[in-house]
């Protein structure tokens, strides 16, 4: 069969993650890469969550202008110190994927010592192989890098859906199992794990014309976040002209830094 798409050797995601301490009761965290741009700010004090806010900048479907509401969940509870731990306070089904990604790395950020953290992550355009599905592609080897502040922490070469490399993570799936392999890491380690796998699953959007998908609804997918639960994916419609290329540089991301949600 031939190929659905040769990837480009320039061809590549980039997602900056921003987590920055305003003031002593406050973490605001930011996040960007081709299809989202999201704020969220996290007011705390006594060791709880006192008050969320979220900004929706940039993103695909109508619905996810209102994740502001699911995320509320969160006042009241206990500052967890480790990032997934937002798993056990929120339901992740009925959030925005990546609102609740970044607030469990606001959450965490609340724990630690330093002010500032600046995370991106590099993800390689790999090969589509095949089509299993009008929206799902089945793609050759990729890598994946993540960088804190300037240095790299964490790599993978990735393949079948299978770490290949380096050598203390190979054979590690990112599908079943993943979450308890990180569980079982140190908080930085997990942190850094559950970053890159993010960023590879959005990655794979870059194969895909959304543009050309009315609805949520016409993806057939698992209702797996906010916009595509049964009861909304039908008015969950395509916002269209949302989608950006940053492979060639983040100079223009997160253009709302410096800005309280």
């Amino acid at each position: 069969m031939t190929l659905a798409r040769k990837a480009s050797p320039e061809g590549r995601l980039r997602r900056l993650i921003d987590l920055q301490r305003w003031d002593e009761n406050t973490v605001v965290g930011w996040v960007e890469d081709d299809f989202h741009h999201f704020g969220v700010t996290i007011e705390h004090a006594e060791g709880r969550v006192r008050a969320v806010r979220v900004a929706t900048v940039r993103y695909p479907w109508a619905t996810c202008a209102e994740v502001d509401a699911p995320l509320q969940a969160l006042v009241g509870c206990a500052v967890p110190r480790r990032a997934s731990d937002i798993g056990a306070l929120v339901d992740m089904r009925a959030q925005c994927t990546h609102v609740f990604d970044l607030s469990g790395l606001v959450l965490a950020h609340i724990s630690r010592a330093e002010a500032h953290r600046r995370y991106e992550v590099l993800v390689s355009d790999p090969d589509v192989l095949r089509w299993e599905g009008a929206y799902q592609p089945v793609f050759g080897p990729l890598r994946a890098e993540l960088i804190q502040d300037g240095a790299q922490v964490m790599y993978w070469d990735v393949a079948e859906n299978l770490i290949k490399a380096p050598a203390q993570f190979a054979g590690q799936s990112l599908g079943g199992g993943f979450r308890a392999w990180t569980e079982s890491m140190d908080e930085a380690s997990a942190e850094y794990a559950t970053i890159l796998r993010r960023a590879i699953l959005v990655a794979g959007g870059r194969a895909i014309d959304h543009d050309r998908i009315a609805t949520a609804a016409a993806m057939h997918q698992p209702a797996l976040c906010h916009s595509f639960q049964p009861e909304r994916r039908e008015v969950a419609v395509r916002v269209v002209g949302q989608k950006r290329d940053y492979a060639a540089s983040g100079r223009d991301m997160l253009s709302e830094l410096g800005k309280k949600p």
